[in-house]
């Protein structure tokens, strides 16, 4: 495996997650609807018209949260050594 595979990589998780995160954001009353209960207590949307499907809401939950957590796994393997051995710093 070259040297600038696992920068590489952690990088582009990074920026996956950034911008899942930017776009949950600018869409915050979609992300709302979807957790909103009809019990006291809860998550209230707001009065907005519906802009983003259900399924896009999850799809940028799914890739933001994978995107920090596959950067933490990542981290842990570099920094446990194991990357050591897989990656080749001659070439």
């Amino acid at each position: 495996m070259p040297l600038w595979l696992l920068p590489a990589l952690m990088g582009a998780l990074a920026v996956i997650s950034l911008i899942a995160g930017i776009w949950l954001l600018l869409h915050l009353p979609d992300v709302a609807r979807i957790f909103s209960s009809k019990g006291p207590g809860g998550i209230v949307r707001s009065s907005a018209r519906k802009s983003a499907s259900r399924g896009a809401v999850w799809l940028a939950l799914i890739l933001f949260n994978g995107g920090w957590i596959a950067c933490v796994l990542l981290w842990i393997f570099v920094m446990s050594g194991d990357a050591n051995a897989a990656v080749d710093a001659a070439a």
